[in-house]
């Protein structure tokens, strides 16, 4: 299946809010919902695209779509910034960006569960 622009911004939303959803699933009873959606992401039988369409539809909002956060990460007084680049799609399939906490774990890509690459841009 060949990646749409659509497609790479999609799986760049899902990945970045998958916790999210999934914690928004089990508390409103849609797991199995998600769960599928998810599996069928990881093994290629649906688009990305398709599956935040379908996901939205469900929700009857468009929560996975949001842009960034209005209040972008500044360096704390006293410490130095974070070094240049960020974490990226370890498989070149979206677009998603990442930054880890000083000290924290590299970030996932919650769809395919793998971490994501350094890119020092």
């Amino acid at each position: 299946m060949a990646d749409l622009p659509d497609d790479r911004h999609a799986l760049a939303a899902l990945c970045g809010n998958l916790p999210r959803l999934a914690r928004m699933a089990e508390a409103e009873g849609w797991t199995a919902e998600l769960d599928e959606a998810h599996r069928a992401l990881r093994e290629g039988d649906r688009r990305p695209k398709e599956v935040i369409d379908d996901l939205s539809g469900l929700l009857g909002l468009d929560v996975l779509a949001r842009g960034r956060p209005v209040i972008p990460d500044l360096p704390s007084a006293g410490r130095l910034p974070p070094p240049p680049g960020g974490y990226r799609c370890p498989a070149d399939r979206c677009p998603r960006e990442a930054r880890s906490e000083p000290g924290g774990a590299v970030p996932t890509c919650e769809v395919y569960a793998v971490p994501l690459k350094y890119s020092p841009r």
